[in-house]
């Protein structure tokens, strides 16, 4: 959130992708993401348990949170600061390595962020999302899971605008490396349904859905040679995935 937010700063239900600002060239504080994070990855993903963990937590601080805090610090000086969004960027915006799931022990493989307006929290606000992953990094549009008012607002909007909800999806679908899809479930009980070619309808499978995404991959490969251009690429497809956040949010 902006230290000086008061009324200058901006609600950013209230921006339109026409009138943010993005500078020309990026600051960069983040180097890039480096093999030893996809590798240390890796090896959660074979062994996601609290023991594997603690084996890499050394490289859990060095590779992985240390880098991602300073990809968020550029986001925040190039995207949220100019632009004055009224969004809090410090507070909770990580998600945790290490489940909740009653002293079982599980890790996740996975790390992600999100801002989220300060009236709310992160789970429980639509959130643009960056992860990164065994498989390399991904940035997208997300309403679900604990924002049930908003998930349920946003089937609404959707079944009053069907015709506008396409007309900003499927731009989306036509670029390589989006995917739209909805889930019911969570962790191993999980049931996506995954489209990744423009749509002709609104999916029926909405109406029920827990959540809604959508959301760009970038390959591990491609995250590696981008180094802190990731930052640029990023800001990029969180300006292509806005117009789908603040139909989500209008009215809210």
């Amino acid at each position: 959130m902006l230290d000086d937010a008061g009324p200058t700063a901006v609600d950013p239900v209230a921006i339109s992708v026409e009138d943010m600002h993005r500078p020309e060239t990026l600051e960069h504080s983040f180097e890039g993401w480096t093999s030893e994070v996809f590798d240390m990855l890796d090896r959660l993903r074979a062994e996601p348990h609290i023991d594997q963990y603690k084996k890499e937590k050394p490289g859990v601080t060095d590779h992985l949170k240390n880098p991602f805090r300073r990809y968020r610090d550029d986001l925040v000086v190039n995207w949220v600061l100019p632009n004055r969004l009224d969004l809090e960027t410090e507070r909770n915006v990580f998600s945790r390595l290490l489940k909740n799931d009653f002293g079982a022990g599980g890790c996740h493989d996975h790390l992600w962020m999100s801002f989220y307006r300060p009236e709310t929290k992160r789970l429980e606000d639509v959130q643009i999302t960056h992860r990164v992953s065994p498989d390399g990094f991904a940035v997208g549009v997300y309403v679900g899971a604990y924002a049930t008012e908003l998930l349920t607002q946003a089937k609404a909007r959707i079944r009053d605008a069907p015709a506008t909800y396409l007309d900003l999806v499927n731009p989306l679908l036509a670029a390589d490396g989006w995917r739209f899809y909805t889930h019911r479930g969570s962790g191993q009980n999980e049931e996506k349904v995954v489209y990744t070619e423009p749509l002709d309808a609104v999916p029926e499978s909405i109406d029920g859905a827990d959540g809604i995404y959508a959301r760009h991959y970038i390959s591990r490969e491609e995250t590696l040679a981008l180094g802190p251009e990731l930052v640029d690429r990023a800001l990029d497809l969180v300006l292509d995935a806005w117009p789908i956040y603040r139909f989500y949010l209008a009215g809210s």
